[in-house]
């Protein structure tokens, strides 16, 4: 699985088969499948339909790794405009950005402008529902420094929350401190093929390394401090286990959530909200979709399948 991972990273940083597969009419479908739409307008009108069904949106401009400064312009822009849009919707102002694409891989300094920037904007607009800044996490060499960032910025009083990946040997101590501060958390697993000095290894590991942090976040203590837990994946096991936990420690429905992957389990995601499980979808945005669709077939083999259809549907012409 690790390789596996390791390859479809590969791929996703690839300039030259993004451009390729960008730009083939055959891939439309597959783009469509775990993009929100090609711009921030059509993005906001998928996540109206969406709250029409009972399911709440985290809007992500796509684009990471960026080294461009105008580039990193642009995307710290795409996710100002968005959040009035949404506010105008009677829509959350749920917005997930990736330090790397609006800064960091120019320098912290720029990235934390632009974040705080985008905090700012956030905490100024009217909503209906939970309005934040969520920091995504990506591989381990900025984990310190994302998580750093989220202090900065929540002691500063503004509406950021941060994403956690339980396979790290660290989350413990982390999720600790993000305990005390009474965090808004999505926990993930971790999508990174990490080597075994900094995370666990196997899938039995990675379950159980998941469980631990969701007995963490929906502890009595997390729930008095608070922390408002975001169950960030699509095993059905883990958010059973959450739900159970959550029932037998006094939280209610309104004091957490399931956060899911547009386009991953549909079935399984209309399930959770006729039991009246809060469910938010990751909705991406934007034209540069393929790193991020890959890295979904690198999390899920199984979205293989779909790639290789859309290809023969395109070239077929059905």
């Amino acid at each position: 699985m690790r390789l596996w991972q390791k390859a479809m990273i590969g791929l996703a940083r690839s300039e030259r088969v993004t451009k390729g597969m960008q730009g083939t009419r055959c891939m439309d479908a597959f783009s469509r499948l775990f993009v929100g739409g090609v711009d921030g307008e059509a993005c906001v009108g998928r996540a109206a339909t969406l709250r029409g069904r009972g399911v709440s949106a985290s809007l992500f401009f796509l684009g990471e790794y960026v080294r461009d400064p105008e580039l990193v312009r642009r995307n710290a822009a795409e996710l100002v405009t968005v959040g009035p849009a949404l506010a105008h919707a009677g829509l959350d102002v749920h917005l997930s950005v990736d330090p790397t694409q609006v800064g960091a891989m120019i320098s912290w300094d720029v990235c934390r402008e632009n974040v705080r920037a985008l905090a700012e904007a956030v905490a100024g607009l009217p909503g209906t529902g939970r309005n934040v800044v969520m920091l995504d996490m990506e591989d381990s060499s900025v984990t310190d420094r994302t998580l750093a960032l989220y202090h900065d910025l929540r002691s500063a009083g503004l509406p950021v929350a941060v994403t956690v990946q339980s396979c790290l040997h660290r989350t413990g101590d982390d999720l600790r401190r993000l305990v005390a501060d009474g965090a808004m958390v999505r926990l993930v697993k971790g999508a990174f093929a990490e080597g075994p000095a900094v995370a666990v290894q196997g899938r039995a590991a990675r379950d159980a390394a998941y469980r631990e942090a969701v007995e963490t976040l929906f502890s009595t203590e997390a729930r008095e401090r608070g922390v408002y837990p975001v169950l960030g994946t699509h095993d059905h096991v883990m958010i059973g286990h959450g739900a159970d936990l959550a029932g037998k420690n006094g939280w209610t429905r309104d004091q957490w959530e399931v956060e899911m992957l547009l386009g991953v389990r549909p079935g399984y995601q209309r399930a959770l909200v006729e039991q009246g499980i809060a469910l938010r979808l990751y909705l991406p945005f934007g034209e540069n979709w393929w790193p991020y669709a890959v890295r979904r077939v690198g999390e899920r083999p199984a979205n293989a399948w779909f790639v290789l259809r859309s290809v023969i549907n395109g070239l077929t012409g059905k």
